[in-house]
């Protein structure tokens, strides 16, 4: 029986081979686009649950309520750990975790680049990381241990084994040794939480000075709760901590808002579980995440509206088929399986096919993406239960319900050749509204994204981004020395307008790697919170900042690298002064306050989706310079670039050049946007495609079926445009409720999504309208070919068989 199944659902792809390859192709490309959309949600969504005690794992982050506004941030002291440790007693353990800018490692001949995560030795008690090599529980037992985790190990000693050499860490002149006492596995893609190396936290620079510091904020803080307690507990006792330990805080606080009586209401300690991590502000939206599987879910939705609107647009076809079947015995029940294993059979055959599109786009999705996916993914048990009860799903409501529907059909109706349902095209015509409302929704977010992603590439950033090239100085080399030696061999070059340094990046380079320094100043009673830029000579000059007041950092001042500082507007603002110049801020200690010497325009030091601060910029004698901008001038940077690089290898002899220009580093400040623009971008383009290929059908199927209707009308008179008008309206209508569906839809959710950004467009309503004529002209161009057609075709072939 199933072998004569089989046989029948063959016959019947290849005797409709135009709506097999629809089916197929269209089942195809759904199932390799939801799947890769899975993947990439599934990814986000499985971060950290590899630890065992995920639901006790969590991350401290802290409230306050700020006179700038509300705060919240992960940055915490280091003294924070060993006081939840003694004051919360269901705090099983409680770890400090800094991770700062990479190391340089020597190991005989060797020079590496890389980065050490330093800690408590506590840490492998908290989290999952297997030791593969060493003693877990000594790994950290010696403040000179570091652990490698393996692929660090690997290029730096090969095949040898590591345990107990001598590694060299650190700039020259400043290089400590370590023993490495253990080998860790790597951290999981989908880890919050990755490392080169692993080290005591005493081991970190200035350890001494910050260990006690309750303000000095730049480490993260995990705990691990008892497992006899829970969240609320354990938060409880949190209000009480605060006033204990931010007693200044507070009281400042308190000041800025009289108003407030609760301590949870001024400054609060949260904890946010492991999971949550990867969802926080510089990681994935958790939104963006679950719009993404929403995607994935309306796409198989129009392929699952397609199938259903085919399969009962060739039921009419196949009645007299049925009849016989029924006449020689047929049951509804062999009816069904035999009706629903012909669309398993075709459903199958398009499940496969977009398996295998899914694996050869998955390296263009991860470069895209910046993704971490593995086509492995697939064989995972929990990942297989997913796709396999989605191919179920989709089977039994595309597949199944057509086939029920024409299982009861009635026998002397079939014979007669009078098998109606009772409304005709109702479903059909939902169905098809359904696609192109989903389809409309997915352009209007497409296009919308689009809008709020070039309005912040637009905007004013407050400096030159074209053609200044940033150079990552590398962890080998003293930057104030390479600056040095730069600026002595560009002197004479025509090409070079300026050089500065920096102790951060702005964007994010080749080197991958962005940070941000926010220091809370107290001034007058009033508290500003701002951002901290360490700069050199001439920065204000090679980004082309003015002085609005006061003057620049000179070397004609000697003074200017101690406690000097150019602030922008915003922070003169935030002061209450009407001139600042010549006033100081900071401790009251006169050797750590900082006076101000000019003041620039705002700026953008990092992305305008971001809460934007003031800025300070000072300089300093001994703080690292990390990169160095350089000004440059020519019709081919390119060729100045290739210069620069000649330069630099002789000033720096082996050191790595990684030279990017600005203007492409600032694009990591669009990632979200982009990822989210070019998903829904995909995402629409397929859904309209899928939309278009069942209207595609549906219309071939409808003319078909009309054929002699259309003969008679045009023996009766009607012309071309007439029957071209009277099919393309029928769907032009259909498509118009789609949109009447979907744009108060979309109007709706992306007006929330963009309330979160500090800069923002305002939604044009134009948008909408030209969406509307784009769907509509696409919907009219997929119907007009058959429509034409059929209207052009001669009415003596159609009316001849009657």
């Amino acid at each position: 029986m199933f072998k004569n199944y089989f046989k029948i659902a063959w016959r019947n792809i290849k005797r409709n081979k135009l709506h097999a390859t629809i089916h197929i192709m269209g089942l195809a490309v759904a199932f390799s686009i939801c799947t890769l959309l899975f993947l990439i949600a599934y990814f986000h969504l499985s971060f950290d649950s590899f630890h065992e005690d995920k639901s006790r794992l969590f991350k401290v982050s802290r409230f306050e309520n700020n006179v700038q506004g509300p705060e919240i941030t992960t940055n915490m002291p280091l003294p924070l750990s060993r006081a939840l440790k003694s004051d919360i007693g269901d705090v099983e353990f409680a770890v400090v975790v800094n991770k700062e800018r990479p190391e340089n490692f020597s190991y005989q001949d060797k020079d590496l680049s890389r980065v050490i995560t330093r800690t408590e030795p506590g840490f492998f008690d908290l989290f999952n990381f297997p030791i593969i090599k060493g003693d877990s529980k000594a790994a950290l037992s010696d403040l000179q241990n570091i652990v490698l985790a393996e692929s660090t190990a690997k290029d730096i000693f090969g095949e040898t084994d590591p345990i107990g050499k001598r590694l060299k860490i650190g700039k020259a002149g400043e290089e400590q040794f370590y023993i490495v006492s253990a080998i860790a596995k790597d951290a999981p893609k989908n880890s919050s939480i990755h490392f080169d190396a692993i080290a005591r936290i005493e081991s970190l620079n200035g350890y001494d000075t910050k260990k006690d510091r309750w303000n000095a904020n730049s480490s993260n803080v995990f705990v691990k709760i008892l497992e006899k307690s829970n969240l609320p507990l354990v938060e409880s006792k949190l209000s009480p901590f605060v006033e204990k330990y931010y007693p200044d805080q507070l009281e400042r606080l308190k000041q800025e808002h009289p108003e407030t009586k609760e301590t949870d209401e001024l400054l609060n300690l949260k904890l946010i579980n492991i999971e949550d991590i990867h969802f926080g502000r510089r990681g994935a939206p958790k939104a963006l995440i679950y719009a993404i599987m929403s995607l994935g879910a309306f796409i198989l939705l129009i392929a699952c509206f397609n199938f259903i609107n085919l399969n009962m647009a060739q039921s009419f076809q196949r009645s007299r088929e049925l009849g016989v079947r029924k006449t020689l015995g047929a049951f509804k029940k062999q009816l069904f399986f035999q009706l629903w294993g012909e669309a398993f059979f075709v459903y199958f055959i398009g499940f496969v096919m977009g398996i295998a599109f899914a694996a050869q786009l998955l390296p263009e999705v991860n470069a895209r993406f910046g993704g971490g996916i593995e086509i492995s993914t697939l064989l995972q048990p929990s990942f297989l239960a997913i796709m396999g009860g989605v191919f179920m799903m989709v089977t039994l409501i595309a597949g199944g319900y057509p086939a029920l529907k024409m299982s009861n059909f009635r026998l002397v109706e079939i014979l007669k050749g009078n098998v109606s349902a009772k409304k005709p095209g109702t479903l059909r015509n939902s169905l098809l509204v359904g696609q192109f409302a989903i389809s409309t929704l997915l352009i209007c977010i497409s296009f919308i994204a689009a809008q709020q992603l070039n309005f912040l590439k637009q905007k004013p950033i407050g400096f030159e981004k074209q053609q200044v090239v940033s150079i990552p100085v590398g962890n080998q080399s003293d930057g104030r020395k390479v600056l040095d030696r730069l600026r002595n061999e560009l002197a004479s070059d025509p090409a070079v307008i300026s050089l500065a340094g920096s102790g951060s990046n702005l964007g994010r380079g080749r080197d991958r790697t962005t940070s941000r320094s926010i220091i809370g100043i107290e001034y007058n009673e009033n508290q500003i919170q701002a951002d901290e830029l360490l700069v050199d000579f001439d920065y204000l000059k090679t980004l082309q900042i003015p002085i609005v007041k006061g003057r620049d950092f000179s070397k004609r001042f000697g003074t200017d690298t101690t406690n000097m500082a150019v602030v922008t507007e915003s922070f003169v603002k935030a002061m209450g002064e009407t001139d600042p110049i010549g006033k100081y801020f900071g401790d009251d200690d006169e050797t750590s306050r900082s006076k101000i010497i000019g003041v620039i325009p705002d700026f953008n030091a990092h992305s305008p989706s971001e809460k934007s601060l003031p800025i300070v910029l000072h300089l300093s004698a001994d703080q690292a310079i990390n990169y160095i901008f350089v000004k440059v001038k020519s019709n081919d940077p390119e060729i100045v670039l290739n210069r620069l690089e000649t330069t630099w290898e002789k000033v720096t002899g082996n050191v790595d050049f990684n030279a990017s220009f600005l203007d492409e580093n600032l694009q990591a400040w669009y990632e979200m946007e982009s990822t989210l623009t070019g998903v829904f971008t995909i995402a629409s383009t397929i859904a309209i495609f899928l939309s278009c290929l069942g209207l595609f059908a549906i219309s071939l199927m409808l003319i078909e079926l009309r054929t002699k209707e259309i003969g008679i009308r045009k023996v009766m008179g009607a012309s071309i445009k007439n029957i071209v008008s009277m099919i393309s309206l029928h769907f032009l209508k259909l498509v118009f409720i789609g949109l009447l569906i979907a744009i108060p839809l979309a109007w709706y959710a992306m007006q929330n999504w963009i309330q979160g950004y500090e800069y923002r467009i305002e939604i044009n309503p134009l948008t909408f309208i030209g969406v509307g004529f784009l769907v509509a002209f696409i919907a009219l161009l997929t119907v007009s070919f058959h429509s034409i057609k059929a209207a052009l075709a001669n009415p003596v072939k159609s009316l001849r068989s009657e």
